[in-house]
């Protein structure tokens, strides 16, 4: 069933932290890896299109969640490739970006390469992360751009000798400071935080058998926990948890499942939002979208938060889409987000990962409509599995 076919149903209110659940945006441009990233003032998306990675504002238009419009005639280049596959797009504590990308020069993303921009959507350095290593699987890659470090991680080939996961730290000028091994992890649609309320860096990952992985790392990415969450209805599978955010005391991440024989498109499916809470227990669990499998489905999911406003963002048959989400913050605690100034041997007014003060504003690693028929909303309590590390 087509995205424009399920275009009937309004917004859906909710109860919980989240308040109503908006329809389904199409952004009007295609490609795939729509990220919606939170500014001071309002909002810009990024979006993948053509072999490279554009960035452009993105406008409310009315009081209605549906009520959008993109600036595509204004948007920026923010990479200067022609030939790239898969992004990662990160909000860095300058206000400027991070973009991380795999290509293919002799196999199958066998390359990544990296930008940085600034808040005005000028690149001003890139770099090679990794050339021609057709062993390391640098498609839909993970990313970070905070105080602790900037990078990117990637995952090896199972079965093979180097099956291990690696971050790769980079400087301001892109250029590859040190590479660290974080074990044998499945890391394709893996989400990476940043949060300096715990001092942890988290890792999420999900392997297409109904499990979310959440491991936890110290600054110096010291393993210190990990847990598994059974997040799958019976007869369904999940993965890519590539979103993760902190709001208030709670943790909201978003992540894909399908049913479990589904033949086509392996990584479509409905989207689903968790809230959990810092000890990762499942708080809400919301499905937006009702999708038919296959190429059908939805890919790629994104979560950003500006306020009470979140959005969830991903594409339908390369169809740049995102859902805007009110809040409830009302029962949600005023968490200092930011980080030390001794996080980066500055003070910055404890500007969190994302360039936000106070954190008012949330980006993962660190909202003309088209709506679904039918949008469910579930409050799920999951089993929780956790080994020390």
């Amino acid at each position: 069933m087509s995205l424009l076919a399920l275009a009937a149903s309004l917004s859906v209110a909710q109860a919980g932290i989240v308040a109503e659940v908006g329809p389904p945006v199409l952004v009007g441009t295609s490609g795939t890896w729509v990220r919606a990233l939170p500014t001071d003032s309002g909002w810009r998306l990024g979006l993948g299109t053509n072999g490279n990675y554009h960035i452009g504002d993105l406008r409310q238009t009315g009081p209605g969640l549906a009520d959008w419009e993109f600036d595509q005639r204004g948007w920026s280049q923010v990479t200067d490739h022609g030939d790239l596959k898969d992004y990662n797009v990160q909000i860095c504590p300058d206000g400027g970006y991070y973009v991380a990308a795999s290509a293919n020069i002799v196999d199958h993303n066998d390359s990544a390469y990296s930008w940085f921009s600034d808040a005005d959507l000028n690149i001003v350095a890139n770099g090679i992360i990794e050339e021609t290593v057709p062993e390391r699987a640098h498609n839909d890659m993970a990313a970070m751009c905070s105080p602790w470090g900037t990078g990117a991680a990637f995952g090896g080939y199972s079965g093979t000798s180097s099956s291990d996961s690696f971050f790769f730290e980079q400087d301001t000028t892109a250029t590859n400071t040190r590479t660290i091994n974080i074990g044998e992890r499945f890391m394709m649609g893996a989400g990476l935080l940043a949060d300096a309320p715990t001092d942890r860096i988290i890792l999420t990952t999900a392997d297409f058998d109904g499990v979310l992985t959440i491991t936890t790392y110290s600054p110096e990415w010291a393993q210190l926990d990990e847990v598994s969450l059974t997040v799958a209805e019976p007869g369904q599978r999940t993965y890519w948890p590539s979103g993760i955010i902190r709001v208030g005391q709670f943790y909201m991440l978003v992540m894909m499942s399908t049913e479990a024989g589904e033949v086509g498109g392996g990584d479509t499916g409905n989207v689903h939002l968790f809230i959990l809470t810092e000890d990762f227990d499942i708080e809400e669990e919301h499905k937006l979208t009702n999708l038919a499998g296959g190429w059908d489905g939805a890919m790629r999911p994104w979560i950003a938060r500006r306020d009470d406003l979140l959005i969830v963002s991903y594409d339908v048959d390369t169809k740049h889409t995102f859902q805007a989400i009110s809040l409830d913050l009302s029962g949600v605690e005023e968490v200092d987000e930011g980080f030390d100034e001794d996080a980066d041997g500055s003070d910055d007014d404890a500007v969190s990962e994302d360039g936000d003060k106070g954190g008012c504003s949330t980006a993962a690693g660190g909202t003309g409509a088209a709506a679904f028929a039918l949008l469910a909303v579930g409050l799920v309590g999951r089993r929780r599995e956790s080994s020390t590390g």
